[in-house]
């Protein structure tokens, strides 16, 4: 089976910003110029206090940029909280995901690795490193970071581990291992639509329609399914004999990604066997 290209690891290092990423830059870089104006030479522990706020607000400047696809300023932000505070372990792991960004993946595990030996429990840590491993061809490693985090009972974000797994199981061909990691990433957040995209694959594949179906029937709605959801939705219902329902599917597919390749390959054939 092919992972969709839309279809990307779940990673745990940003914030979800109440406002736009750029806005968000404006508003860190605003307040990291305010303490550089009211900041001294640092000698007390005072200073180390704004030293802390300063490598804080930096930080949170290098997410925001890793957030806008700008991941070589991201690195350099990572880099100037490291130079202030070689143990710091956010830093080392937003670190380690710019650089796999930037196609150094050795640099990046050895980041990540740093991070892990300073946090050795942080499941978003194992979620991470799983997903450094699984995308430098390494999956069945991968997976023992994903259940690491998996196992953490105070784990924020279970879901994103659980997507993740399912992602890295299927680049093993484990179908069965895989559809479980996607319920499980299903029940710990049901609008994880990607993990039900999944799911709907995983049943046609198999051949079971009917369950597919009932996966498209939440997922089409939505308004977040791929061309390629529309068209295993359209082979699903025609394989149900549910012509209606194939047309009905049609239909929308054509106003949401009129101009897909694999939409106008279904129209010719659909004419050809009229």
């Amino acid at each position: 089976m092919r992972i969709s290209k839309s279809t990307a690891p779940i990673l745990d290092v940003l914030l979800r910003f109440p406002v736009k990423a750029s806005m968000k830059l404006w508003i860190i870089f605003s307040a990291l110029l305010s303490l550089a104006a009211c900041t001294t030479v640092p000698r007390d522990a005072g200073s180390a206090a704004d030293i802390e706020r300063r490598a804080s607000a930096r930080l949170e400047l290098a997410k925001a940029y890793f957030a806008e696809g700008n991941h070589a300023i991201a690195l350099e932000e990572a880099n100037r909280v490291l130079d202030v505070d070689p143990a710091r372990v956010d830093a080392l792991g937003l670190r380690a995901l710019a650089l796999m960004r930037l196609g150094e993946p050795e640099a990046a595990r050895q980041s990540m690795t740093q991070a892990l030996r300073l946090a050795p429990d942080d499941p978003a840590l194992h979620n991470n490193m799983g997903w450094l491993l699984c995308e430098t061809g390494q999956p069945e490693q991968a997976l023992i970071f994903f259940d690491r985090a998996l196992a953490h009972k105070r784990y924020a974000a279970p879901a994103n581990a659980a997507m993740n797994a399912g992602l890295c199981s299927l680049r093993l061909n484990k179908f069965e291992r895989a559809e479980q990691y996607f319920k499980r990433a299903l029940q710990a957040d049901a609008g994880l639509l990607a993990a039900r995209s999944q799911l709907a694959r995983l049943a046609a594949q198999r051949g079971d329609y009917r369950q597919a179906r009932l996966h498209f029937t939440i997922l089409l709605p939505s308004g977040q399914a791929s061309s390629q959801d529309y068209a295993l939705a359209v082979d699903t219902e025609r394989r149900l004999g549910d012509r209606d329902a194939e047309r009905s599917i049609a239909a929308q597919w054509k106003r949401m990604f009129p101009e897909s390749p694999q939409l106008q390959a279904y129209l010719s054939n659909d004419i050809n066997e009229r």
